[in-house]
């Protein structure tokens, strides 16, 4: 993608112009002009009101002469016709002019932004006619962050056209100038960058990217960060999310696999924000990503099961994982084999010097929605654990998967007890633990044992996830069910 050209002009400059050559609201292209007449095709503006601190966006339907995009050309005028000051810039990336308030607009005031027949395309054609557009400001700035609203194609989806668009919808009106090539990466098996062509639509606040080649089959990773909202908040944490061209996933590794397990990494102190993540696929390739951690940092990285109340006697201790270091940014990236063979679920956590100095950890914070998870359900039980909660009737599950994307935690199951009811939980730490558990949602399974549920997260955090049978009335012992989890092949 070429470089973003921003040209920027203020009302004084061009009062110092008209002192000097007589600049006027109009601007005159002294070349012959061709082609047909420039259009405004998109305007971003706020749907719950206009913050009086934010860029105000036209996008044309062509290219631009960014000489004909300044401060006489583009404008606001006040209520009663006064201009307002401002900046303004020229994105040739997007085709989008912007007008910066300096200072912010008043609260709850009447504008107009406008737009000169003095604007005039690539080829030299002027607008037909001046385009304006009014609009009142709201009552506050805006001072909340951008986020990642949904994307496509969807978190782990499989069979993907490897000429398919992938589009990013942001929460809200992007800074044009953080939209760019560095901060928004397509990267194919092995961490490979894919070249993509970057669009953006200010109406919508979608970015969309075309790869400038048809995908390579495998697993596909697109990640988001340091975009800022047109007020200039970024976002808190990189956004990150995966999907496969391949019919049956790409892990990395040798043969075919499936993503099976796939969890945001937070930094574990302070306020929570999204540091990298962990995937792992049906062959037992696991890889861990960091991404604005602390930079030159070696770390270690563990696994520690679940453990279940009723064996709290019992010694489970961590998987050590391996080590990893990050760069002068704080981003680093290893692909290994998990050492163990067997049925996971549990905790992974990151940190230096030894245990007690966790400082990342696989966990769904409330309130942080651009995150993803995704896990397979496994029958209750850990294998190397040495806990096993007696759920032979469901095993094993002949699939089913809960993940967690933009607020919600979906369940399914498929080939679980038929018309059973079950009800669905998060933890953290502790395995099926009645003292630590926050229930989500109950659901009852038809005559085949297949059953969905969703549920907003939005009060405990955690990542260990379980849908256990209900038993009436209630009893001490814990039913049969599952968690959760990931296996790996024996070895």
């Amino acid at each position: 993608m070429a470089s973003t050209r921003l040209v920027f002009f203020s009302l004084s400059t061009c009062t110092l112009l008209i002192a000097l050559s007589g600049c006027s609201s109009s601007y005159t292209m002294s070349n012959a002009s061709s082609g047909p007449a420039p259009a405004v095709a998109n305007i971003g503006m706020e749907a719950n009101g206009v913050a009086p601190n934010r860029w105000l966006y036209l996008q044309f339907n062509e290219a631009m002469d960014p000489a004909t995009i300044n401060s006489q050309t583009v404008f606001v005028t006040d209520s009663s016709g006064t201009h307002v000051p401002g900046n303004v810039s020229y994105d040739a990336n997007f085709d989008v002019a912007g007008f910066q308030p300096d200072p912010p607009l008043n609260e709850n005031a009447t504008y107009t932004l406008n737009v000169s027949t003095g604007a005039a395309s690539a080829q030299g054609t002027p607008m037909q006619a001046a385009y304006t557009h009014s609009f009142t400001t709201r009552s506050s700035t805006d001072k909340s962050p951008i986020y990642v609203a949904s994307v496509s194609p969807a978190p782990n989806a499989t069979c993907v056209s490897t000429g398919s668009p992938i589009t990013i919808t942001f929460s809200e009106g992007a800074e044009i100038s953080t939209l760019n090539s560095t901060d928004i990466v397509i990267s194919g098996p092995g961490s490979v960058p894919i070249p993509a062509q970057l669009n953006y639509n200010v109406a919508t606040a979608i970015v969309t990217l075309t790869p400038n080649s048809p995908l390579p089959s495998g697993a596909i990773t697109v990640t988001v960060r340091n975009v800022a909202d047109a007020a200039g908040v970024a976002m808190t944490s990189t956004y990150a999310w995966s999907f496969s061209t391949a019919c049956t996933g790409g892990g990395g590794g040798t043969g075919s696999a499936t993503i099976q397990y796939q969890a945001p990494l937070l930094n574990t102190g302070g306020a929570y924000s999204v540091k990298g993540q962990v995937t792992i696929d049906t062959l037992g390739n696991t890889t861990i990503q960091l991404t604005g951690a602390g930079a030159g940092t070696a770390y270690f990285a563990q696994f520690c099961p679940a453990v279940s109340p009723l064996a709290v006697s019992t010694t489970v201790p961590c998987v050590a994982l391996t080590t990893i270091t990050t760069d002068s940014s704080g981003n680093a990236e290893t692909t290994f084999k998990y050492p163990e063979g067997g049925e996971w679920a549990g905790d992974f956590y990151l940190g230096t010097g030894n245990s007690n100095t966790t400082q990342y950890a696989t966990y769904l914070a409330p309130g942080i929605n651009n995150e993803t998870y995704m896990a397979q359900l496994l029958p209750a039980k850990t294998v190397n654990g040495g806990v096993d909660t007696s759920a032979t009737s469901q095993d094993p599950l002949a699939s089913g998967t809960v993940s967690y994307s933009n607020g919600s935690i979906q369940f399914t199951v498929t080939g679980a007890l038929p018309n059973t009811s079950y009800a669905t939980s998060e933890s953290e730490t502790t395995f099926i633990d009645g003292s630590g558990t926050y229930e989500l949602s109950t659901f009852s399974t038809d005559g085949s044992g297949d059953g969905t549920s969703t549920t907003t997260l939005d009060g405990i955090g955690g990542d260990i996830f379980q849908a256990q049978e209900q038993t009436s009335p209630p009893t001490s012992n814990i039913p049969a069910g599952f968690i959760g989890g990931f296996s790996i092949p024996l070895h």
